[in-house]
């Protein structure tokens, strides 16, 4: 099992400087995109790819939250997000990336009624989009998400996500606290995302909120999702989404017990 961190910044000039301080024994780095995300200059380009190789990380993006709505029915925003996501394609293929995680089409309470229009449309920009990031060696995976909030509920209990799997390029990312707040079974959601599941972003919390705390602080059943990682054969990395290097290496610490 491989485990990560994320940058605690989403400005890419400091990108650099975070992935060199990685801490000894984490495998990967996630570059969280700002957004409006436009090229990055080609001198970090270069210096992420030199520090990708001097420390042996994978490399990931993660693009942001809310903004990015492929299946808008503004055909503005919906191109604007296509872009968006075209760009962060663009910059994994540039610096070594594996996959990029984006989040799905959010829909606000008065626009429920266009939901399975929104739903279309956002299946209709992965279907164009995932191949694309295919030939340049990287994986588009879609995100669960909370409970109570302006995502469908099928992005909390996973339904939608299901829905998806014609899509034979698109991976899965499972956030292990969205679930958690969904009050899901993660050994149901594993055994049942099988070889779709591509990368999970591990942290806490106490069903109630969207916490981002360290492992074995809140009520998420760890013992549960390791066993049901391991039953699959999960291959891939385990990303972390909270910061502080101390909570960092305790959680990873406290993971590999259960392995």
């Amino acid at each position: 099992m491989r485990f990560g961190v994320k940058a605690s910044t989403q400005i890419p000039a400091q990108w650099v400087e975070q992935a060199q301080q990685t801490p000894p024994g984490f495998a990967s780095f996630t570059l969280d995109c700002p957004y409006p995300f436009s090229e990055i200059p080609a001198l970090t380009v270069k210096a992420l790819r030199d520090v990708r190789v001097q420390r042996g990380l994978t490399y990931f993006v993660h693009t942001p939250a809310l903004k990015i709505a492929l299946g808008d029915t503004d055909p503005t925003a919906r191109d604007g997000s296509i872009v968006q996501v075209q760009r962060a394609i663009f910059l994994a293929s540039q610096v070594g990336a594996e996959l990029i995680t984006v989040h799905p089409v959010p829909c606000p309470d008065a626009d429920r009624d266009t939901w399975e229009q929104r739903e279309q449309l956002q299946r209709d920009a992965l279907i164009a989009l995932c191949p694309d990031a295919q030939a340049r060696g990287v994986v588009i995976a879609i995100e669960n998400m909370p409970p109570r909030n302006v995502y469908s509920p099928g992005y909390s209990d996973l339904s939608s996500l299901f829905a998806l799997k014609s899509i034979r390029e698109l991976g899965i990312t499972l956030d292990v606290g969205h679930a958690n707040m969904a009050g899901i079974s993660l050994r149901d959601a594993v055994l049942r995302l099988d070889r779709r599941l591509r990368h999970v972003h591990v942290h806490d919390n106490d069903g109630s909120a969207d916490q981002h705390r360290p492992v074995g602080s809140g009520t998420v059943d760890w013992l549960e999702l390791m066993r049901a990682l391991a039953q699959i054969g999960y291959a891939g990395v385990m990303e972390f989404e909270f910061q502080g290097e101390a909570h960092l290496r305790a959680s990873k610490k406290h993971l590999e017990s259960l392995l």
